[in-house]
């Protein structure tokens, strides 16, 4: 029987890429997603359209509450100098040997201030190396 995990363990550890990594407190939702465009090489003859893969693309969205304590604003700087970082996302803190990692910039991100939540946070990481699955 397989073994599953929750949502609400996730955890993700953020850094500049020459330096160490820290977990970022406060999120409540992160996105790993990975697609790959393809091309039509159908023939004649063929009865079914057939594609092969060409580029893939891999994308992260980190959400969390805004954190206006000391550092809290340390996501926003690297996102506006455009800093390589390094990261690690694991779906399940109870599975630390299961995890995405490698380098990326924050593509963007921002804030909602609804009024009547708390102050939010949204951020993209888009890769600068090819991503890595680490799972055993």
């Amino acid at each position: 029987m397989g073994t599953t995990g929750v949502g609400t363990n996730a955890l993700v550890y953020l850094g500049l890429a020459n330096g160490e990594a820290s977990p970022v407190d406060e999120t409540f939702n992160a996105t790993v997603s990975v697609t790959t465009d393809t091309a039509e090489d159908t023939a004649h003859g063929d009865f079914w359209r057939t594609f092969i893969p060409t580029l893939s693309n891999w994308e992260a969205t980190v959400e969390k509450h805004t954190d206006f304590g000391m550092g809290g604003g340390q996501i926003q700087q690297w996102a506006i100098t455009r800093a390589v970082l390094k990261y690690y996302i694991y779906p399940d803190r109870d599975h630390m040997t299961v995890y995405w990692y490698g380098t990326a910039r924050l593509g963007g991100g921002g804030q909602t201030m609804g009024l009547e939540d708390v102050v939010n946070e949204s951020y993209t990481l888009i890769p600068v190396s090819q991503p890595s699955y680490n799972h055993p």
